[in-house]
């Protein structure tokens, strides 16, 4: 397997304050960038804050120009970068990521309606290469097996996904991503926020498990990158504090 390193940016957000937040994004991208990231993974609504009751504030189409900050970093520093935040659409504001690739373009990924979950063609997005490809999973729900079932069928190398998990949950949300790892033979990213917002209370604790459910890393709280690293010998991890 080539060399592949990839990292869960634990981030405190700004709620309502995109221009803060794409500013703050390129911090975490600048510390990838010394840790040799070659994939990096925020967490939901990470460019809005989570905020659900007001997230159509910060909604924005994936082709807006505000967001072409991100995509410079992208192509500039080689690396993949997933980004959470509402989505607008014709179909209305829905909670999802944008993928931006070093290639220069992006792929956005929304929230599915419960009631199209076992649709056959339901499938998350997949961008990289072979044996360095990224399955997106975000703003789904940890126990729903459609998209990590999905991201094992496509041949996917990680499946990732961003979420804002609280202290009470965060046990089950765990339990899930790992039984999933190990049940596809399938890596899985976490990317959970550093900060508590309003009534919602983050968990923190970013994680990686390999293809046998095994963990790599985990976080604890505050600003960090949880780093997930595969070489010849398997996945070890590292947790980086932002600097």
């Amino acid at each position: 397997m080539p060399v592949w390193n990839v990292a869960a940016a634990q981030y405190g957000a700004t709620p309502n304050d995109l221009e803060v937040n794409i500013k703050h994004h390129l911090d975490f991208v600048r510390c990838a960038v010394a840790e040799r990231i070659d994939l990096l993974v925020f967490p939901e609504l990470s460019l809005s804050g989570f905020n659900i009751e007001n997230h159509h504030v910060c909604a924005l189409p994936f082709t807006d120009e505000r967001l072409n900050p991100l995509q410079d970093a992208a192509v500039k520093h080689h690396m993949t970068i997933v980004v959470g935040l509402p989505l607008r659409s014709e179909q209305g504001v829905s909670p999802g990521s944008v993928g931006f690739l070093p290639d220069g373009s992006r792929v956005a990924c929304c929230k599915p309606q419960t009631c199209d979950l076992d649709l056959p063609d339901q499938h998350t997005p997949l961008v990289g290469l072979h044996n360095r490809s990224v399955a997106m999973g975000f703003s789904t729900d940890s126990d729903e097996e459609t998209w990590p079932r999905s991201a094992a069928e496509m041949g996917a190398s990680l499946y990732a996904t961003g979420k804002f998990i609280n202290e009470i949950s965060y046990q089950k949300d765990e339990m899930y991503l790992q039984r999933w790892a190990h049940k596809y033979n399938l890596p899985v990213l976490l990317a959970n926020h550093a900060f508590s917002t309003g009534k919602y209370r983050s968990a923190g604790r970013s994680a990686c498990w390999d293809d046998r459910g095994e963990l790599v890393v985990r976080a604890d709280h505050g600003e960090l990158l949880a780093v997930g690293r595969r070489d010849a010998k398997g996945w070890h991890g590292e947790i980086i504090p932002l600097r």
